[in-house]
């Protein structure tokens, strides 16, 4: 889970449903959420939909119950998912997560993190469906948000065979911002990278044309380095 302030404490609601484990210890949320996979989400989920619903409660407490609820395949948690990427600059608790080591907001990440991860609950929740729903909201909007190498969280096959135009159209969407010199604020050329090379075997002409062209937009040293080893080192040179 993100790092907050540093003086940030979950209040006692919060720190009940994500800061106690399932023995009445103290424990961080993502061992709590990764536990409660196991059958213990059921008693924690209505507090947390209570939690995320509440326009007045900490904006990091319903992120966390955001991330929590998609990483359960919970519906609720899911249709969260989309509505925030319907509007990412209007999420009320966006920013309450950044990266440790480039201090770049990392919402979306844990997002794409929680969606991706949840596919060996699908089937338990019967939200196979409003997974591949959320995963593709965020793919859409992977041109103006940080997902960075979590970007290949929504990457599972039977996403990336779903959202083949999805994929596609954010990168020809990226690879234009990078060209026209536009401030981003994070790396977006490794994630363009990586969906890149998730359509190279279904759409490999397209793939190849990607490749060069997201090169020639000098997206960075990461992301040439992820193109050079799936696309051939002389990506490295240009």
């Amino acid at each position: 889970m993100p790092d907050t302030a540093s003086r940030w404490e979950p209040d006692p609601v919060l720190r009940a449903l994500l800061f106690t484990d399932f023995d009445g210890l103290s424990a961080e949320p993502d061992d709590v959420i990764a536990d409660a996979l196991d059958g213990g989400y059921v008693e924690r989920t209505q507090g947390l939909v209570t939690l995320l619903g509440d326009e007045n409660a900490d904006p990091a407490g319903r992120f966390l119950a955001c991330c929590a609820l998609a990483s359960w395949a919970d519906p609720i948690g899911y249709a969260a998912v989309v509505e925030a990427a319907a509007a990412p600059d209007e999420l009320t608790w966006r920013g309450q997560t950044y990266d440790r080591f480039h201090s770049q907001d990392d919402t979306f990440a844990h997002l794409a993190e929680a969606v991706g991860r949840s596919r060996d609950m699908v089937d338990e929740r019967g939200t196979a469906a409003e997974r591949l729903e959320a995963a593709r909201a965020l793919i859409r909007i992977a041109d103006r948000v940080r997902l960075d190498r979590r970007a290949d969280d929504l990457l599972y096959p039977e996403i990336v065979s779903a959202c083949r135009a999805d994929l596609s159209a954010a990168v020809d969407r990226g690879i234009a911002r990078l060209a026209a010199g536009a401030p981003l604020g994070f790396d977006l050329g490794v994630q363009l990278a990586l969906f890149i090379n998730a359509l190279a075997e279904s759409r490999p002409a397209w793939a190849a044309d990607a490749r060069q062209r997201l090169a020639a937009a000098r997206p960075g040293d990461r992301a040439l380095r992820e193109l050079a080893e799936s696309g051939g080192s002389s990506l490295r040179l240009m």
